[in-house]
C-alpha cells in the first residue's frame, strides 16, 4: 500500500497541472505565514498608529487650511462688499463734490456779475454827477461871461444914460426880482 501511495503521489505529480509550481512547499508556506503575522504585528502595533497620527494630524491640517481658506474667502467678501459699497458711495462723493462745485461757480458767477453791474452803476451815477458838476460849472462860467458881458453893456448903456433913468432901470428891476 506504501508503495500504491508513492505510486498515486507520483502519478499525482506527473499528472499536475502546474498548481504545484504555483503552491510552495508546506515548509516555505508555514515560514512565510509565520514571518508575515510577526511583521504584521510590529506594523500594526507600532508602525499603524504612527501612520493613524499622522493621517489625523495631516487630514486636521488640511480641515483647518480648508476652513482658513473659507474664512479667508468670507473675510475677502466682505471686503469686496466694502469696497462696492465705499466705491458706490465715492462715486455718490464725487457728484455731490462736482454739484457743489458747479454750484460755488454759479454764486461766484452772480456775485461777479452784481459787482460788474454795482461798478456799471457806480461808473454811471459818477459820469451823471460829473456831468452835472460840468453842466453846473459852465453854467456858472456861462453866468459868470454873462454877467460880465451884462455888466460891460450895462456899464455902456449906463454911461449913455442919465440918473434919472438909471434909478428907475434900477427900480424895475428889482421889482421884478422881488
Amino acid at each position: 500500500m506504501i508503495l500504491n501511495l508513492e505510486n498515486l503521489f507520483a502519478e499525482a505529480e506527473e499528472s499536475s497541472s502546474g498548481l504545484d509550481l504555483l503552491l510552495p512547499a508546506t515548509s516555505e508556506l508555514v515560514a512565510g505565514v509565520a514571518a508575515f503575522s510577526v511583521v504584521f504585528f510590529f506594523i500594526w502595533k507600532w508602525a499603524l498608529p504612527a501612520l493613524n497620527v499622522t493621517l489625523e494630524n495631516r487630514a486636521a491640517a488640511i480641515e483647518g487650511q480648508i476652513q482658513e481658506a473659507e474664512n479667508t474667502k468670507v473675510e475677502a467678501e466682505k471686503s469686496k462688499a466694502e469696497y462696492d459699497k465705499i466705491i458706490a458711495n465715492a462715486d455718490a462723493e464725487v457728484q455731490k463734490i462736482i454739484d457743489e462745485g458747479k454750484a460755488a461757480a454759479e454764486k461766484i458767477k452772480e456775485e461777479l456779475l452784481a459787482e460788474a453791474k454795482s461798478e456799471a452803476s457806480a461808473i454811471v451815477e459818477k459820469a451823471k454827477a460829473d456831468s452835472e458838476a460840468e453842466k453846473e460849472r459852465l453854467a456858472s462860467d456861462l453866468k459868470g461871461e454873462v454877467a460880465e458881458l451884462s455888466l460891460q453893456i450895462s456899464q455902456k448903456v449906463a454911461s449913455s444914460m442919465s440918473k434919472d433913468d438909471q434909478q428907475k432901470l434900477i427900480d424895475n428891476f428889482i421889482k421884478e426880482m422881488g
